[in-house]
């Protein structure tokens, strides 16, 4: 957070100068694993130059970024078709910064790329890491009042060159407004006639073929006013086709998402997504009263899924005043939400993260699996599915779950949640570093995850790093004030990972 510095062991200096090098080093150290491909990190840095001068430019940076790491320079790993950072050898503090003001600093401040691609991956990742308006309850319309009415999202035909790209274009965008529609909920509609007072957006594609490969461009205006409120251009590669079309997809849905939520700060209320994925009691159960409060016709099955999973989240967090209660609550609203849906990808995952609460391993996986059969990229479907491998030791299948699902639009907006459970799932495997640094980020997106402050102290603790683990330790004094490490100890204490992996050493370190 702020401006991206490289720092030696003994604390020199060793950021490269060019903005192009400190660019790629932004992209490499919040990438999985700290690896990008090199055509990921060429089309991010250089989109606009043809392929061999883009990858003649690529070399040139590495040599740059090594000289400039000096004796360091083998933290720079590459290999066929790929760029990383040694994990082992690296930590990436994603820890908020203030100004004199007391102002938070946005991600990487001091990167100015004059890349489409990379402006828009950097303004999504800054919108992720510091999101505007988080927390704020939307205010409801009085019955009555203009924009009591339904939400919707009006679908624009798909304008395109060829009958591929056509299809491209159709099958990601209609994709992206169902999950969203899904989520606000909306109605999903086509083009709205003319006059209509609606509330809601419009999407307009344009999917064009360039070679191989495909361009979609795509706008949202507001239906109300006309106004156009986001622009994205994304390249469906033909050589990538699923990454890529997956890619676009998340990104839309979070958009149609985040448009939602800024329209219902005046006019609608929508599924407060943002604060279901969260780990404060307050927004938790500031979530739970709005879902509460939808009228019945509005009341779905995901609604009743997502009070299910946001009560799980109190209980296992130590943020139930009776977790009895909100026990029994939240098992309850998972079988209305069944009854209601029994085949919807959201509903079975949440029902199979019940199971895997409830220490039923075979019940968690086989609904986990009938949730991945039903949607197989659907977010919340691979977090379940992960989980319910963890819990009869497949965990290899549990990282390749959870990376597949971290692709989604629901990861984008829970990161904390998804990083969390792949740092879980690493720590299992053995991988502490690469568990250590997925657990900074999931820090770096929720400053109230208490998950990933417990295993940062510990990794850190167990590499040596007191200070490190100290300050841990102190971040998790504060969000969680009846915490000692005697309490750290005892067998109820939600550190199952840890325990399992023999990392316990930090509660007799008397920090």
């Amino acid at each position: 957070m702020g401006s991206v510095r490289l720092r030696g062991s003994g604390g020199d200096d060793l950021t490269p100068r060019s903005q192009k090098a400190r660019g790629a080093l932004v992209l490499l150290g919040t990438a999985p694993d700290l690896r990008l491909s090199r055509a990921r990190l060429q089309d991010l840095l250089w989109s606009e130059r043809g392929k061999q001068q883009g990858s003649a430019s690529l070399r040139q940076m590495l040599r740059e970024l090594r000289g400039a790491m000096s004796e360091e320079r083998n933290i720079l790993q590459t290999g066929i078709g790929w760029v990383g950072l040694d994990p082992d050898r690296l930590r990436i503090d994603l820890s908020p910064v203030y100004d004199a003001g007391g102002a938070p600093i946005e991600f990487a401040a001091d990167i100015d790329i004059p890349d489409p691609e990379f402006e828009s991956w950097l303004r999504d990742m800054r919108l992720r890491l510091m999101p505007e308006e988080e927390g704020q309850l939307p205010c409801r319309p009085e019955p009555g009042e203009p924009g009591a009415g339904a939400y919707v999202v009006a679908l624009a035909p798909v304008q395109g060159n060829d009958a591929r790209a056509h299809l491209v274009g159709e099958m990601v965008v209609n994709e992206a407004a169902a999950r969203a529609c899904e989520m606000i909920p909306a109605t999903l509609a086509d083009l709205p006639e003319p006059g209509a007072a609606l509330i809601g957006v419009q999407i307009l594609p344009f999917c064009y073929a360039t070679g191989g490969d495909c361009a979609l461009l795509t706008v949202m205006r507001d239906l109300a006013t006309g106004r156009r409120v986001w622009t994205r251009r994304f390249t469906i590669r033909a050589a990538d086709e699923t990454a890529t079309m997956g890619h676009a997809v998340a990104q839309i849905t979070v958009a149609l998402l985040d448009r939602a939520r800024r329209t219902a700060s005046a006019k609608w209320d929508s599924f407060p997504i943002w604060d279901v994925f969260s780990y404060s009691r307050e927004r938790l159960e500031a979530a739970d009263a709005v879902l509460a409060q939808l009228p019945e016709r509005r009341q779905n099955a995901v609604s009743l899924a997502l009070r299910s999973y946001l009560r799980h989240t109190l209980v296992c967090e130590r943020l139930a005043e009776d977790p009895a209660r909100l026990s029994d609550e939240a098992e309850d609203f998972a079988l209305r939400a069944r009854a209601l849906a029994p085949n919807n990808p959201v509903v079975l995952a949440v029902a199979s993260l019940s199971a895997s609460w409830r220490r039923d391993a075979v019940g968690a996986l086989e609904l986990a699996q009938a949730a991945c059969r039903t949607d197989p990229d659907n977010e919340l479907a691979c977090h379940a599915l992960a989980e319910a491998l963890s819990g009869v030791g497949r965990d290899q299948e549990a990282l390749e779950a959870i990376e597949r699902g971290a692709r989604g639009a629901l990861a984008e907006l829970g990161q904390a949640s998804w990083l969390m459970r792949r740092a879980q799932v690493l720590v299992r495997l053995g991988r502490f570093g690469d568990a250590e640094n997925s657990a900074a980020a999931a820090f770096a997106f929720a400053a109230d995850h208490r998950p990933a402050l417990r295993l940062l102290a510990a990794l850190r603790h167990h590499r040596g790093d007191r200070a490190g683990a100290a300050d841990a330790l102190r971040h998790l004094r504060r969000i969680e004030p009846d915490f000692s490490l005697e309490l750290m100890a005892h067998p109820d204490y939600p550190v199952q990972a840890l325990r399992s992996a023999g990392l316990m050493g930090i509660v007799r370190s008397g920090l």
